[in-house]
C-alpha cells in the first residue's frame, strides 16, 4: 500500500507537496495522521486557541500519537483514542471512507503502530510539510 492511492484526500494533499510515496505501515501511518491533521476542528476544538496553536507540532501532535499507541492494540482504538484528545474527525465522505479503509489493517495494525510511535518526527515532518503545500496552493487558487 502506498501513501498516494490516486483519488483519496491523501493522494490528494501528498501530491500538492510532490512527496515521495512511502510504502507499506509507513504508508499506512503517514496518511492516518494526514486524516487525523486534517480533521482537527480548528474553529471550535480546544486547539483553536493561539497558545494551543504554537505548540501543536511540538510537543502536542507527537505526544497525543504517541501515548495513543500505548493506550491500544488496534489502529481503531488508536485512531479513536489520538482524535478524541485533538478532536478531530473526517470532514467529509472521501476523507470517512479512507480512513475506514485505513483502519482495516488488522493484521497490520502492530506495525503501523510502531511505526507510529518509534518514526513520529519524521511521519509528522511530513505531514507539516503537505499542511504548508495545501496551504499554499488554496492561497494561490489551485
Amino acid at each position: 500500500m502506498t501513501a498516494t492511492v490516486p483519488g483519496t484526500p491523501t493522494g490528494h494533499w501528498l501530491a500538492a507537496a510532490d512527496l515521495p510515496a512511502l510504502r507499506g505501515t509507513s504508508g499506512i501511518a503517514d496518511r492516518l495522521l494526514l486524516l487525523l491533521h486534517y480533521g482537527i476542528d480548528w474553529h471550535d476544538g480546544w486547539l483553536s486557541s493561539t497558545r494551543h496553536r504554537t505548540t501543536y507540532w511540538d510537543p502536542i501532535l507527537p505526544e497525543r500519537v504517541i501515548s495513543a499507541t500505548f493506550m491500544t492494540d488496534s489502529l481503531r482504538g488508536w485512531y479513536t483514542q489520538a482524535a478524541g484528545e485533538l478532536v478531530s474527525a473526517p470532514r467529509n465522505h472521501p476523507e470517512r471512507a479512507e480512513l475506514e479503509q485505513l483502519l482495516r489493517t488488522d493484521d497490520e495494525d502492530a506495525a503501523v503502530l510502531y511505526k507510529l510511535r518509534t518514526e513520529t518526527p519524521a511521519l509528522i515532518l511530513r505531514t507539516r510539510l503537505t499542511a504548508d503545500a495545501v496551504r499554499s496552493s488554496r492561497r494561490k487558487g489551485n
